[in-house]
């Protein structure tokens, strides 16, 4: 069974300046642009639409010269792209984070809608040296002529179909479950990018993360029992991020521990039987109170830790959407939030 993550609502993320100026996002051509320039805007979108390149620095013949190589995606596509592309676009936040971390700015001509939003993303100021954002409308993300485009098994399906009939590399990522998969995926995007070493060296401090919190678990006397818990009542069970979460800062799933596999939501009845230690619950910034004081007037949540509200452990929203490397991150957060001396178990 595939591993699944936490869910990111769909939100658009607010507007946000660059460095040298405001952030551009894709636009449609002007209005002033003729006759001639209507008749052009609408065969290229007919073009689009039947599966043809916009232009040949995007078709399918330029992508195989001599440059190029083939990779296998996270779908199991051969996907030709350059050595080294040069106009990346990113359709998600997760490749926002790793791509950040890999190669220059320069390198990308787009980003995701959630990149500059700090309640999903970990590379919210590192975004701002890049100045487009793309959204659902596949004709003006094949305008930036990208030479390879990051997307996601939860991408729109039309949005896909039209970006690979534009004729730009579209590489798909198909899982997102846990540490192991992170991994993979960070790999995998070093070989299509062209940077196996920086991939290599991202990896690495990754896992020196993870060893130095598995150690300081492994000193303390106490294995929490956790539960992950909000006002729609999910909880997250095994092959989850949240579940490597809590087994590396060495707390208990409870969720897993009853069988629970992906994401399933509980009655109040059951979350009381369970009795946990602590109830995780997210939160964005400036709102961890009034949603711990929601929690506590929840009877369930009242049953199960007796209206402590210390026994509510309120973590950042991004802590338990993230996919990337900065799910070192997420555990270190946890772990702060858990043991505040966490550096001297």
């Amino acid at each position: 069974m595939p591993r699944q993550v936490n869910a990111i609502p769909a939100v658009s993320a607010g507007r946000a300046r660059s460095l040298s100026g405001p952030r551009r996002r894709l636009r449609s051509p002007g209005r002033g642009a003729g006759l001639w320039g209507g008749i052009w805007a609408l065969l290229g979108a007919a073009l689009l639409l039947s599966g043809c390149a916009l232009s040949p620095a995007a078709s399918p013949a330029a992508s195989r010269s001599a440059a190029a190589r083939a990779v296998i995606d996270g779908a199991g596509r051969e996907v030709v792209v350059p050595a080294r592309p040069q106009r990346i676009v990113s359709q998600t936040v997760a490749t926002d984070e790793i791509l950040l971390a890999l190669i220059s700015p320069e390198r990308l001509v787009a980003l995701s809608h959630l990149a500059d939003d700090p309640r999903y993303s970990y590379c919210a100021d590192q975004a701002k040296l890049v100045s487009e954002r793309c959204g659902s409308n596949a004709e003006l993300i094949a305008q930036l002529q990208p030479d390879l485009i990051f997307v996601a098994s939860y991408s729109r399906a039309e949005l896909v179909e039209l970006l690979s009939a534009s004729g730009a590399p579209v590489y798909r990522f198909t899982k997102f479950g846990g540490l192991d998969d992170i991994k993979a995926n960070i790999r995998a995007l070093g070989e299509a990018v062209g940077e196996p070493a920086a991939a290599a060296d991202l990896l690495a401090d990754l896992e020196r993360r993870f060893a130095a919190l598995a150690e300081r678990a492994r000193q303390r006397q106490s294995r929490p029992r956790l539960v992950s818990f909000g006002a729609s009542h999910f909880t997250a069970g095994a092959e989850t991020t949240f579940d490597d979460l809590v087994r590396t800062v060495g707390g208990v799933n409870v969720a897993a521990e009853q069988g629970v596999v992906g994401f399933r939501q509980i009655s109040p009845e059951r979350l009381a039987q369970w009795k946990p230690d602590y109830v995780i619950v997210s939160a964005e910034t400036g709102q961890e109170e009034a949603v711990r004081r929601r929690l506590l007037d929840d009877p369930s949540v009242a049953v199960a830790i007796g209206r402590d509200p210390r026994r509510i452990i309120v973590v950042e929203s991004r802590a338990l959407t993230t996919v990337s490397q900065h799910l070192a991150d997420a555990a270190e957060h946890l772990e702060a939030r858990l043991w505040p001396s966490a550096g001297k178990p």
